[in-house]
Parts: C-alpha cells; structure tokens; sequence
C-alpha cells in the first residue's frame, strides 16, 4: 500500500482484525479479503492485493503478488487492484523459478543492455504495448520522439532476438514483461 498516512492507515484498521508490517515506505495489511475494499476507500491510497494464502504458505510470493498488483493500481490510477485482474497474469506460473527461467530467455540481454547502458528499451516495449503498440501515444508517454521509440524497438527485437510484429514473439515478449513485473524486475 503506498500513498496514504499512517495515521489513516491506523485509524482506519482500528478494531478490524490485522497484521500490519512496514517496509520502508510501503505498508502490508494482513486480514480476510474484504479488507482491500475498505482499505481502496482511504483517500489516496494505490493498493495491491495478493490471492489469498494459507498459514504455512510462503509470504514472500503473497509480497511479490501484491507489489505487482500495487504497482498495476498506481499506474491505472485505481484505489485496489487484485494480483491476476488482467488476463496475462493468470497464464503465468507461481514458482519465481519458472517466472526467473522465462525473464532471463526472452529479457535476459535486453535488460543486461539496458543496465550497462543505461538504456530504457525494456520500459520503451512496455510502454508500446501497454498502448496498444501505438507509437505516437507511446512515444508522448514516454516523453520521447516516435522515431526515438522506434529505433528503441529495433534495438529491443535485436537484442531479444525477438520480431516483435510476430504475433506469436508478441505474446511471449509481453508474458515476460508481465514475469519481470511480477518479480519486481520493472519500473
């Protein structure tokens, strides 16, 4: 959860049975489902929401979950969004070995590239495909020229070695994407 204070967080959660833990900046509210609704009613608040998980269950994958899912609700600008809302999330496995495994063969140099480089052709492909590869809106929301974005593309599908107007490299590029931001990979 981000984007609220804690004097609201607590106020909020009074009597309501939770765990609350604090990382950093970033608040994990541990409780029966109902409570990410009430939680997306506070002002200003981006939260994620992991599936529900049982005692014993690791709670580093239910961590992972909800950061993705918080992340997806700053973006979309919605107050709650729930860990396999979108429909490529539910195609990607649970095991962060498999979802590592699929990030390093389809992602592994570009964002290699994009580390030593400095680069952003990662955040460039995900931005276009976000919008529906459309490369003047793309390109504004990123802030760059669209001739920018499309050598950035290039450059993407070189190094992915990846054809990125193949509708089957498509697809597996953006279940990669999705694997990144599910391990917390992507900006």
């Amino acid at each position: 959860m981000r984007r609220t204070t804690d004097e609201a967080l607590l106020r909020f959660l009074g009597d309501r049975p939770h765990l609350l833990l604090t990382r950093g900046e970033d608040r994990y509210v541990l409780g029966v489902p109902e409570l990410a609704a009430a939680v997306g009613e506070l002002p200003g608040v981006a939260a994620g929401a992991s599936r529900t998980f049982q005692p014993g269950d690791a709670l580093k994958v239910a961590q992972r979950e909800a950061l993705w899912a918080v992340s997806k609700a700053a973006e979309s600008g919605r107050a709650v969004v729930h860990y396999g809302d979108d429909g490529a999330g539910r195609w990607l496995p649970d095991d962060p070995a498999v979802l590592s495994a699929l990030v390093d063969h389809v992602l592994g140099d570009v964002l290699r590239y994009d580390e030593s480089h400095d680069s952003r052709l990662l955040v460039s492909a995900r931005t276009w495909m976000e919008r529906d590869r459309r490369t003047e809106t793309a390109a504004a929301a990123l802030h760059i020229h669209p001739n920018t974005l499309a050598y950035r593309l290039r450059r993407f599908g070189e190094l992915s070695d990846r054809d990125l107007t193949s509708t089957g490299a498509l697809a597996e590029v953006w279940l990669a994407i999705q694997a990144a931001g599910a391990l917390g990979l992507t900006d």
